[in-house]
C-alpha cells in the first residue's frame, strides 16, 4: 500500500508517535488490495489540496472510485471495519497497560508488604538486627518512588494513546459523516 497514512490521520504530527504508529500499523495490517476506505481518503486528501472544498472533494474521490466498483455501502463497511481495527486495537492496549499496572505496580505493593512484615517481626529481636531493619526500610523508600515513577510512565503513556486513538477515530467518524452527507 503507498499511502502515507501518517499523513491522513496526524497531518500536524502533534500525536504520540509510537502509539500513533502502532494504531497505523494495525489499520495497514488490516487492508486488503481493493479500493477501501483508505485510498478513498487519501483521493480526498489529494483533492482538497488542490483548493477544492470538501464536498466536491468527497464526490469527486466517490465517482471516479466507483468507476473500480466502490459502492457507498462498501466505502462505509470499510471504514466502520477500520473503526473496529482501531477498537480491537484499543483493547489490546487495555490489556497491556493492565499487564503492566500488576507487573510495575501491583507486584511492588506486594513487596512493600512483605517488607513492612519482616520490619515488624526484626523490631522484636536484639539490636543486631536493626541494621537489617534500617536496610528494608530503605528499600521500601525506594519501591514508594519506583511505583510514582511506573504510575507517571504508565499514565502518560495511556493518555498519548488515547489521544491518538480519540484523534483517528474521530476522523474515521467525520469522514463517515461526510460520505452520509455528500454521497
Amino acid at each position: 500500500m503507498n499511502i502515507d497514512l501518517n499523513e491522513l490521520f496526524n497531518p500536524n504530527k502533534d500525536l504520540d508517535e509510537k502509539s500513533t504508529m502502532a494504531l497505523l500499523r494495525a489499520l495497514v495490517g488490516s487492508h486488503n488490495s481493493g479500493f477501501d476506505y483508505l485510498k478513498f481518503k487519501k483521493s480526498v486528501k489529494s483533492l482538497g489540496s488542490m483548493n477544492m472544498d470538501e464536498g466536491t472533494s468527497y464526490k469527486s474521490a466517490f465517482t471516479t472510485a466507483s468507476t473500480m466498483g466502490l459502492t457507498k455501502k462498501k466505502l462505509l463497511a470499510s471504514a466502520n471495519r477500520y473503526l473496529n481495527v482501531l477498537k480491537t486495537e484499543s483493547e489490546s492496549f487495555t490489556d497491556a497497560l493492565r499487564s503492566q499496572i500488576d507487573k510495575n505496580v501491583n507486584s511492588r505493593e506486594s513487596m512493600i508488604a512483605q517488607l513492612e512484615q519482616r520490619i515488624a517481626e526484626n523490631k522484636a529481636k536484639i539490636a543486631d538486627l536493626e541494621k537489617e531493619i534500617l536496610l528494608f526500610q530503605n528499600k521500601i523508600d525506594n519501591v514508594d518512588s519506583d511505583i510514582e515513577a511506573a504510575q507517571l510512565k504508565i499514565d502518560t503513556t495511556k493518555e498519548r494513546f488515547r489521544n491518538a486513538y480519540v484523534t483517528i477515530s474521530d476522523i474515521i467518524k467525520k469522514d463517515i459523516e461526510l460520505i452520509d452527507l455528500y454521497l
